[in-house]
């Protein structure tokens, strides 16, 4: 799923933003960071259409584990963590470090703080 919110979110803007399995180098990650950064009006429209992406993406076993995890219903929790995401990356508190950090530990230790 962290490979899925993040293409999502910065495809969602892009267009072109390709990610394998290892996720987004460095370089890539700060090009992308710098566009959101850039252009704050496009926040709500990346956090919206990362959040439905990966909401269908997930299967119900995946969708029920996210409920059972957050006690969130799916789609207030992954909209959650794409805000944090995008709010986080503008900014600049959330660096390619922290994303790396979030992105390797799968079983959800690493949370991305609230940036307003």
């Amino acid at each position: 799923m962290r490979s899925s919110v993040l293409v999502f979110l910065l495809a969602g803007w892009a267009g072109a933003a390709v990610a394998d399995e290892s996720g987004f180098n460095e370089e890539t990650f700060e090009y992308y960071a710098s566009i959101i950064r850039q252009l704050q009006e496009t926040h709500s429209r990346l956090i919206d259409n990362c959040a439905k992406k990966a909401i269908a993406k997930m299967d119900g076993d995946m969708k029920a584990e996210v409920e059972r995890e957050t006690s969130q219903p799916v789609g207030q929790a992954i909209r959650e963590v794409c805000r944090r995401m995008v709010k986080g990356i503008a900014s600049g508190a959330v660096t390619y470090e922290i994303y790396r950090a979030w992105y390797d530990t799968p079983e959800g230790n690493v949370r991305i703080p609230d940036y307003q």
